[in-house]
């Protein structure tokens, strides 16, 4: 009992050092990427959206990502339904409204 009373400062110091470490490891996990619902129109194919979200991500393995979180065997997808995407991935929806100088109408 003598040890304790002695080092009780050191225990305390221990004893918040695991419950920061436990803090931690449990608000990391926590953080899962955030997906948002995108509804396949016709003419979709996992590739025409890869070419749109993707960003700097090789197609192919935007594809693999996709039907991983999406649970889908195959790569076909019908118009319709929705998948879902990294809400992150959003921004590089391209701008529709932007025209530039050689853009047909």
């Amino acid at each position: 009992m003598t040890i304790i009373r002695q080092n009780t400062y050191l225990i305390l110091f221990f004893v918040l050092i695991m419950l920061f470490t436990f803090y931690a490891i449990l608000s990391h996990t926590n953080n899962s990427a955030q997906t948002s619902q995108l509804e396949i129109k016709e003419g979709d194919t996992l590739w025409t959206l890869a070419e749109s979200f993707s960003g700097s991500t090789p197609h192919h393995e935007w594809i693999e990502e996709i039907m991983k979180e999406n649970n889908l065997t195959t790569a076909k997808i019908i118009a319709g339904d929705s998948l879902d995407i990294p809400s992150d991935q959003l921004n590089y929806v391209p701008d529709e409204t932007k025209k530039f100088a050689g853009d047909n109408e």
